[in-house]
């Protein structure tokens, strides 16, 4: 079923209560596919977001600075359980709900500051950094660890699969630290009596090139054979 989302948008403002927020206009030139189809902001540049598909009638979401501070819910069909669901994100909106709350960026700064952290590295060397290993190094040779997490990741995976990545679920300047092994093995199953055969090749030239053509800085672990580059250290 194809979604006209100017009817759609109709039916939002004809339902839905603003309260004391003002409905924006909408940019109805992208039809190729997600728009948004209701922008509700307030003071403080809190705005209530709903945005449509060709085929889904989608997504609905509260934002401030261009970043998400709620959760993001789906809408499956614009009967009066979703409306009702709308309205009250709303009201949460109206009531003070997300007044004082964090963007995404605000936490890390604020967890930077009282950690005496420094930045090394911004999210343009990442994106850098990350496309270059996922186009030249298509195996298990990262690991890194968020500003966030309690504990580091004992593991390597392949980039290529990273969902956080792929689904741009990570904001890169959550990244505390990467590390990256140059040294790849690969075994080889012969059969059951006989040992698997194992195969190892050094790429460390690999990552030092791409890591200098981006001038990204790095320390080298000897121990580990990995390049360790920080998004932020003491």
């Amino acid at each position: 079923m194809s979604i006209d989302k100017d009817s759609f948008y109709e039916l939002l403002c004809k339902t839905l209560d603003p309260r004391s927020g003002k409905i924006l206009p909408i940019d109805k030139t992208n039809e190729s596919g997600w728009r948004k189809v209701l922008d509700i902001e307030w003071k403080g540049g809190i705005h209530f977001m709903v945005e449509s598909s060709k085929y889904c009638w989608g997504y609905s979401y509260v934002m401030r600075d261009s970043q998400i501070l709620s959760p993001t819910y789906r809408i499956t069909r614009p009967d009066d359980d979703s409306i009702k669901c709308l309205q009250h994100i709303i009201d949460d909106i109206e009531d003070g709900k997300y007044r004082n709350k964090k963007t995404l960026r605000e936490k890390i700064k604020l967890f930077v500051e009282e950690n005496g952290l420094a930045s090394f590295m911004n999210n343009t060397k990442w994106c850098e950094l990350i496309n270059d290993i996922k186009e030249k190094a298509p195996w298990e040779c990262v690991q890194y660890k968020t500003l966030f997490e309690k504990s580091a990741p004992n593991y390597f995976w392949d980039l290529r699969y990273d969902e956080n990545l792929v689904y741009n679920a990570l904001d890169l300047s959550e990244i505390e630290w990467m590390k990256i092994k140059h040294v790849q093995t690969i075994s080889e199953y012969i059969g059951r009596l006989v040992p698997d055969k194992i195969e190892t090749y050094d790429h460390k030239s690999l990552f030092l090139e791409i890591l200098q053509k981006h001038s990204i800085p790095y320390e080298y672990d000897e121990s580990e054979q990995t390049f360790i580059v920080y998004g932020y250290r003491h």
